[in-house]
């Protein structure tokens, strides 16, 4: 009853603040854990309304309690109204170690949410949050470097016959300012698992160096996802994004070229324009190259589709050269 009264919206500050936190923490103290649970309803809802620190540090203390409510916790160091609080590098991170657990079976989502779900909910912050959540391109470069000398083993438990839970890993420490290897996370926790879902993954990796800006990383990462992908759906996905990333780029040149700065002198203009010639010729290329790709994909699928070599041989038309490769290479696959 007493501490319903910082609730309420006369209480005085003096009173709804540091007396009210040191008044739950004192209840805590003295109750038996029978009794927390009642005090703990009313200490988290208190600690929303104070928002920043306060709600981080109260709801950190609770969830080395009961873990269950991380998802919700997660959504408010997300929202948009409390700029103050926003911490979306701890709750990627809480995210990624909800994904970890539940694919391992240690971990059952309130919400009905499987362990790609969970995933999934961690690749939209590492999208919408690029540069708070993750490394950039020579630090994820040095952290793959130092990646190649470690062996990943089953369900990340290195220990496959001793302690039961894998050992600590500070990507999943939410008080850990150190940033995430998104490519590692999403290669290793991702495409590895979840291969029937490879063109959500792969465009989402994409959308996260071009958040960053680094639009050749971006491309690569295109590139690798459409020789990678073994079904349509999922190549369709990556080329339909790929196709949307390059139009986007070519608008934003064409834009420049209409609306030039005053600065900008004759020389800028024509390397804009330069540059605009060469995105534009690089964009038809990728369309006239779709028909390679998905013929690509379904030899990839089915070494042995005689059809589908035959459709190959046919795309090359006069070509010779190339048709003799494609003969040579289909006759050492069928053989």
């Amino acid at each position: 009853m007493y501490l319903s009264i910082f609730n309420h919206p006369q209480c005085p500050t003096i009173l709804s603040h540091t007396h009210a936190r040191r008044t739950y923490d004192r209840a805590l103290r003295t109750l038996p854990p029978s009794l927390h649970g009642r005090i703990w309803v009313r200490y988290l809802l208190w600690a929303e309304t104070k928002g920043g620190a306060t709600l981080v540090a109260v709801y950190r203390r609770y969830l080395a309690l009961d873990p269950s409510i991380t998802e919700h916790y997660s959504s408010l160091l997300l929202a948009p109204e409390e700029f103050e609080l926003r911490r979306p590098l701890e709750a990627a991170k809480l995210y990624l170690a909800l994904a970890r657990k539940a694919a391992r079976g240690e971990y059952t989502s309130p919400e009905g949410k499987s362990p790609y779900q969970l995933l999934g909910d961690w690749l939209d912050i590492v999208e919408k949050h690029a540069e708070e959540v993750g490394l950039d391109i020579e630090e994820t470069e040095a952290s793959n470097a130092a990646l190649q000398d470690t062996v990943d083993l089953p369900n990340g438990n290195p220990f496959p016959n001793g302690p039961a839970s894998p050992p600590y890993d500070e990507d999943e420490d939410p008080s850990s300012s150190r940033k995430l290897n998104i490519e590692h996370i999403v290669r290793k926790d991702g495409l590895n698992v979840y291969k029937d879902q490879a063109g959500r993954l792969w465009t989402g990796l994409a959308t996260y160096w071009i958040k960053r800006a680094e639009f050749d990383r971006a491309k690569a990462t295109f590139e690798a996802g459409m020789v990678d992908v073994l079904t349509i759906r999922d190549f369709t996905q990556i080329f339909d994004a790929y196709a949307e990333f390059g139009e986007s780029i070519i608008s934003a040149y064409m834009e420049t070229l209409a609306n030039p700065d005053e600065e900008d002198d004759e020389e800028e203009t024509a390397e804009t324009e330069l540059e605009l010639d060469a995105k534009m010729k690089e964009f038809e290329e990728l369309m006239d190259r779709r028909p390679f790709l998905v013929n690509d994909v379904l030899l990839r699928r089915n070494p042995n589709d005689v059809q589908e070599w035959e459709k190959r041989v046919a795309m090359w038309g006069d070509d010779d050269e190339k048709v003799r490769l494609v003969l040579s290479h289909s006759d050492s696959r069928l053989d």
